[in-house]
């Protein structure tokens, strides 16, 4: 047999060989047609195709009240979960939809421009990462099973803080904070 004969024989056999192992592949997902996936995709999540990512930063805040809302419940420091009805509007008692109602006129950039403290200047509102918070928090967050490690946080007040994720340029109310406890600072 010639080298060339050889080679071909080497191909024949190769191109045999791995037929016969897709055809097993086939089979074997034939057999097993359940996708494997260890967490199902956050289907509120979209893709901004088109856009640079810091193109966020020109779009007005949008939010959504009460699809992430934890309103079952009190904290032990006694303020209850349940901030605001569905139903309400804003100037109807419901704080929450007011103040965002209020920050859905901002672009992010002028939303994270504004600062607050007098001379010690900081955001006033900012990312804060979910482990930084009170351990009550902490277990709620994993309790109403949210997996974010960074959540928002508007400050309203001088005390009232309201807490989410950001999204894209939405914002996802979670907790409304009356008294500063979720994050306390020595100053409360």
């Amino acid at each position: 047999m010639s080298r060339k004969e050889a080679r071909i024989a080497r191909k024949i056999q190769k191109q045999l060989k791995d037929s016969e192992k897709k055809a097993r592949l086939v089979e074997a997902v034939a057999v097993d047609h359940e996708p494997r996936v260890l967490v199902e995709p956050d289907e509120t999540k979209s893709v901004r195709a088109g856009a640079s990512p810091e193109s966020i930063m020109q779009m007005s805040m949008a939010y959504k009240l009460f699809d992430y809302a934890d309103r079952d419940g009190a904290w032990t420091w006694g303020q209850a979960r349940n901030w605001c009805s569905p139903d309400a509007r804003a100037g109807a008692g419901c704080a929450v939809r007011a103040a965002m109602d209020a920050m859905s006129c901002l672009t992010w950039s002028e939303i994270l421009s504004q600062t607050t403290g007098g001379k010690e200047r900081h955001r006033k509102h900012h990312s804060q990462s979910w482990d930084s918070l009170c351990d009550e928090a902490q277990d709620r967050w994993i309790e109403i099973e949210r997996t974010e490690e960074e959540l928002f946080r508007f400050r309203v007040g001088g005390k009232e803080r309201i807490w989410g994720v950001r999204q894209g340029a939405t914002f996802f109310v979670v907790w409304w904070d009356a008294e500063h406890q979720i994050y306390p600072t020595e100053k409360n």
